[in-house]
């Protein structure tokens, strides 16, 4: 019953979970495709790509392993385990960073994560879940994952709770390393409790994983080479990484401990460089082009709601939004990132893309004028195109720069999508991949 309620007071947090690439609305196939997926198989099939992709082929599912996702009993992505990147999926589980080609279904490696799993039933139930470690970070060099272990007790050294992370080469599987920071004195600390593991940076400077959970955050640089530990940091939940700059949300405010603030720290030493948003009763850090961070804020005193994009070297304003006023508490709405150069958020109802380098606002739905309306959903974005499901639920594409209706004979509603592939669930709520057909 207590995870049950936390689910239900968490449900505002799913919202940016959905907007790094959303839960779906699958579309349904038609009934003769049913059951009719081909074996996982060594072969190297003839793959079709696109980039950005404008229609899948819903004829040549592949199914995924379960740990790749959550769905609820609805059939839509509820959590989300796995990195798509070309045609491999990377999967973080409680007990293992593993690949899989998603055009064949084969599974490629599986490195086992040394130590108790602290949480193994991260990925069970048709829930929203709050807790668990979230999709790994993948480079050309290293896959990351981050996940909490148990260390029990040694004799009379008592045991305790910490965050492990692993990586690992994405090509061959090769253990890089595994390093365990000691989180909390208490092994069965997140019990009960929402707690998230995510990567947020792996660059030739660090590696940088959190470790974040209602009592409070902690955020370690470690050495993209051995896994030594460079810095760490208590109270603050790294966000983005831009250029040489990790910024997090930031519990360290002197000023009144119920405020946040978005700090930027040196991401080799973890020195404080810069803090804007300093007066707010939440933020969220959100992902975008590396030369201006994105964040949503809460203003302290008013409670209202804004979008701000900050320039990434000082954390001066360089541009912001207001959300629309609500009843209770304001939040602004979910954003997506194309990985490109546009960040594409819905507000109460309007859809509006900025460019994602200056601030600047591209366009909005709905248009009265060209009889106009947003779509239903947006589940993820992708080299400039926005992939979701019109109010009709029917697949849709549009332009993320123009706001133009790219395709509508999609086939499918995705939420992961690659030049290779489209990954999400089936009707019946089964992770499945589709490749690429145009």
């Amino acid at each position: 019953m207590r995870r049950i309620l936390s689910v239900a007071a968490g449900l505002g947090m799913l919202a940016l979970t959905a907007a790094c690439g959303g839960g779906s609305l699958p579309t349904t196939l038609p009934t003769d495709q049913a059951g009719q997926q081909p074996p996982a198989s060594s072969a190297q099939p003839e793959a079709v790509t696109a980039d950005p992709p404008l229609a899948f082929d819903t004829g040549r599912g592949v199914t995924l392993p379960r740990t790749s996702l959550q769905s609820n009993l609805g059939g839509s992505v509820t959590s989300k385990f796995m990195t798509l990147r070309d045609r491999t999926g990377y999967i973080i589980a409680p007990e293992s960073l593993s690949a899989v080609d998603v055009l064949t279904g084969r599974e490629k490696w599986n490195i086992k994560i040394e130590g108790p799993a602290a949480d193994p039933n991260a990925h069970n139930g048709p829930f929203v879940e709050q807790s668990g470690p979230r999709p790994p970070l993948v480079t050309d060099k290293l896959a990351v994952g981050a996940v909490p272990l148990r260390m029990p007790e040694q004799g009379t050294t008592p045991g305790y709770l910490a965050l492990a992370v692993i990586a690992v080469n994405p090509e061959t599987g090769a253990k890089a390393w595994q390093a365990n920071t000691k989180i909390a004195d208490d092994q069965y600390g997140i019990s009960g409790e929402r707690s998230v593991t995510h990567v947020v940076a792996a660059t030739d400077k660090a590696v940088v994983a959190s470790f974040t959970q209602s009592e409070g955050n902690l955020t370690v640089g470690l050495d993209p080479a051995t896994g030594k530990q460079l810095w760490e940091r208590k109270k603050f939940d790294a966000g983005s990484v831009n250029g040489d700059l990790v910024v997090g949300v930031d519990s360290n405010v002197a000023e009144n401990s119920s405020m946040v603030q978005a700090t930027a720290l040196d991401v080799a030493t973890g020195e404080q460089k810069w803090v804007a948003a300093a007066k707010s009763s939440a933020v969220e850090i959100l992902r975008g082009d590396p030369a201006m961070v994105v964040l949503k804020a809460n203003e302290y005193s008013s409670g209202h709601a804004f979008l701000k994009f900050l320039d990434a070297a000082t954390g001066a304003e360089k541009f912001s939004v207001e959300g629309t006023r609500n009843l209770g508490p304001d939040r602004y709405g979910d954003c997506l990132y194309d990985e490109q150069s546009v960040l594409a958020c819905t507000d109460s109802g309007v859809l509006t893309a900025y460019d994602a380098k200056a601030g600047t606002k591209l366009w909005s739905l709905p248009d009265q004028a060209a009889n106009r309306v947003p779509p239903g959903g947006l589940t993820v974005a992708w080299h400039g195109a926005l992939y979701g499901y019109t109010n009709g639920r029917q697949p849709i594409v549009l332009d993320a720069k123009t706001g133009k209706d790219l395709s509508t004979d999609v086939g499918y509603v995705p939420d992961w999508v690659s030049k290779y592939a489209a990954a999400g669930v089936d009707k019946d709520g089964v992770p499945k991949a589709y490749p690429v057909k145009k």
